[in-house]
């Protein structure tokens, strides 16, 4: 990370990294305490976020969030867009979310458009909250590969 980078830069870098499948990259951008909340049932923190990242991505590699319309309300805070969009070419399960495994469907998913804020501490992202609307979230992106299933994490 370069300390010239503006908040918006910080968050496009981090949304890169994960569309590049480049977790390690990612992690740098967050800060210990992160919290992603929104699009899983329950928030998770920074090892329960890349895992689940990891994870489906194991199943979608192509997977990308499509981040766009970001604007920086304050210094602190990032505010966009996410579209994710990708193909699933592999079965995969996520532990963190106690999915049972995922079959191999060979299809597309495209979710709905979902707005999302990013809270930064200084160089690094605290929180990422992606507001949730029907048919998006993890659910929705299940359902998309024809599997109905109600997680209790």
């Amino acid at each position: 990370m370069n300390s010239a980078e503006t908040p918006s830069d910080i968050v496009r870098s981090f949304m890169n990294a994960l569309d590049d499948n480049e977790l390690d990259t990612a992690t740098n951008y967050l800060a210990e305490d992160f919290l992603f909340s929104g699009w899983t049932p329950k928030p998770l923190d920074k090892n329960g976020f890349l895992s689940m990242i990891k994870d489906i991505k194991e199943g979608i590699p192509g997977l990308i969030f499509n981040l766009h319309n970001v604007l920086e309300p304050s210094s602190d805070r990032v505010t966009g867009t996410l579209q994710i969009k990708g193909y699933q070419s592999d079965s995969f399960i996520i532990p963190v979310l106690g999915t049972p495994p995922i079959p191999q469907t060979a299809t597309s998913v495209s979710l709905p458009i979902e707005d999302v804020t990013y809270q930064l501490n200084g160089s690094t992202i605290a929180s990422m909250v992606v507001q949730h609307v029907q048919g998006g979230g993890i659910t929705g992106l299940l359902k998309q590969l024809g599997i109905d299933l109600t997680i209790v994490q």
